[in-house]
């Protein structure tokens, strides 16, 4: 059994610049009771060499790498770290977010807070920050609490479902626990693996919610290299089709769970032609008040003379 607390779990391929950041993140936590794995999918050796060396002195035996000498993808990289760490609470970090100085510190607590196990996990707000590359430096374009607020006090699993509401995975720590009921990570999907294991992690229990903003999710232009968000790795919308998926599971007579995921989802779709027809006839009436309007000015000019 591992001697430390929380196991930071960071996939990572050919983004030294971005790794550097998140390790320089984790280095001011004001919880240090971690330790870090880092899975580098096929990545450049030299690079990430250079860059884990560069805090080598800090974490010593706290930061462990396992290189992989060609790319298996996200999931398959993620199940890898799950297996190799044993620390009884996760955090999955993406190598290009960052937490704030007190993430480790407020979740920590609230889960320890938790002695009867009500809550598998918890997250908390999250700012967003679109940024883009300049000379190997990062810019920061907007940084924003717009999107990224979390209200009330547990998640709400229907909206969830729904795709609603989506859980980032910089912003949730969850129970080692957990996951004898969530099962492991579905590894033929390589987009939303995160999202989908959150969405069996909530089977274990209840996702409390901290509204405090104690990380931030990193937004970059596409340009289709390494330094990209990985939506540029397909050409079709990968959301899309794991909803798609979920329905022809439940149309072949899936489990449980699937049958549940393709009825919210469905409301939702239903739910959205709805507003989307209640929007048309808005119009509608918009412009035949308009076309009132103007005939009632008319008349009314036709009075006066």
């Amino acid at each position: 059994m591992s001697p430390y607390k929380v196991a930071v779990l960071l996939r990572t391929k050919n983004r030294p610049i971005f790794l550097r950041r998140a390790l320089e993140s984790l280095h001011r936590q004001s919880f240090q009771d971690f330790r870090i794995h880092v899975i580098n999918d096929g990545g450049d050796l030299t690079e990430l060499r250079h860059c884990v060396e560069a805090h080598g002195a800090v974490w010593g035996d706290r930061l462990s790498c396992v290189d992989l000498p060609r790319s298996v993808g996200r999931s398959k990289a993620l199940a890898l770290a799950l297996a190799v760490s044993e620390e009884p609470y996760i955090l999955i970090h993406d190598d290009d977010d960052t937490l704030e100085p007190a993430f480790l510190a407020e979740t920590v607590a609230y889960l320890e807070r938790d002695e009867v196990g009500f809550y598998a996990g918890v997250t908390t707000s999250n700012y967003d920050v679109y940024e883009h590359l300049e000379d190997d430096c990062i810019i920061t374009d907007r940084k924003t609490d717009q999107y990224g607020l979390k209200t009330g006090t547990i998640m709400d699993y229907g909206l969830y479902l729904s795709h609603i509401c989506v859980v980032m995975p910089i912003t949730f720590l969850f129970r080692r626990s957990a996951l004898a009921v969530a099962g492991e990570v579905e590894t033929r999907l390589d987009y939303v693996e995160d999202h989908d294991l959150f969405l069996r992690i909530m089977m274990a229990g209840e996702i409390g919610i901290i509204g405090a903003f104690l990380c931030s999710y990193h937004h970059r232009r596409q340009t289709g290299d390494d330094n990209d968000t990985s939506k540029h790795e397909v050409q079709h919308d990968y959301a899309l089709a794991y909803k798609n998926s979920i329905i022809r599971k439940a149309i072949q007579g899936g489990d449980a769970l699937k049958q549940l995921q393709a009825g919210f989802i469905q409301s939702h779709h239903l739910g959205r032609a709805q507003l989307g027809q209640l929007s048309q006839q808005v119009v509608q009436l918009q412009e035949g008040f308009a076309s009132m309007s103007q005939v009632l000015v008319q008349l009314l000019e036709h009075i006066r003379r």
